[in-house]
């Protein structure tokens, strides 16, 4: 550990948080970029995976247990203290690196930071996104178009995000591209049946010609594209 964090840390200022995150290898600082790690990231997908859509009763009774709290108050408590699924999960992950030396109050706040820092989603900034409201129209106002699936903490996703230039450049030109946060769109999965993260799914006039399920290279999504587009 740190000497940060064997020393009084009450009431550390921003810079002194983002300082001791990256002592503890939670995050990672170059110039004025800040990511997080891919080890705490690994972390961090871990409890997600437990925690993020667990049912109510039990997020309580995690809740209840972190913070020592009664599990019938936690309800209120979580009110009160305006905790997300997100940083809860964020908290969970920093306890697994720091657990014990550093006071809950000020984990709290290092899981709210890490939370801010975290890609509010997992489609690449480059590109349109979008959801359950939207994806629709995209699909009727287009004849040739392509839905990539992404999920956070999905490494098959990092795979693919690593080809992006290339896979990108895999689909026609005349092919509207966009992507779409899998686990914050269950209608889109449930209609066209989307089971795993990455999938890249080709549509002709609104109507779903392939799916890609999983990791495909650049050179299989053009493929695809040939056989559903002809060219």
């Amino acid at each position: 550990m740190s000497d940060t964090a064997n020393s009084d840390v009450d009431g550390l200022s921003p810079a002194e948080r983002l300082d001791a995150l990256e002592s503890e290898g939670v995050v990672s600082v170059d110039g004025e970029e800040v990511t997080l790690t891919l080890e705490f990231g690994s972390t961090r997908g871990i409890y997600h995976d437990s925690y993020a859509h667990v049912e109510e009763a039990e997020y309580h009774r995690a809740v209840a247990d972190v913070f020592g709290i009664n599990p019938e108050e936690a309800d209120e408590r979580i009110d009160e203290l305006g905790v997300t699924r997100d940083q809860f999960v964020a908290l969970l992950a920093l306890n697994s690196h720091v657990d014990g030396e550093y006071p809950l109050v000020e984990r709290a706040n290092m899981a709210m930071l890490i939370t801010d820092i975290a890609p509010p989603s997992p489609v690449p900034a480059d590109g349109p996104e979008i959801d359950d409201d939207s994806y629709g129209p995209f699909l009727d106002g287009h004849e040739r178009a392509a839905v990539i699936v992404w999920k956070r903490f999905c490494d098959p996703c990092d795979r693919l995000k690593g080809d992006l230039d290339e896979a990108e450049s895999a689909f026609p030109d005349d092919v509207a591209v966009a992507g779409i946060d899998g686990e914050a769109t269950t209608e889109f999965r449930r209609e066209f049946g989307v089971e795993a993260a990455p999938s890249v799914l080709l549509f002709e006039e609104g109507e779903r010609r392939e799916s890609l399920r999983g990791y495909h290279s650049p050179g299989d999504i053009a493929d695809a594209c040939a056989d559903v587009y002809g060219e």
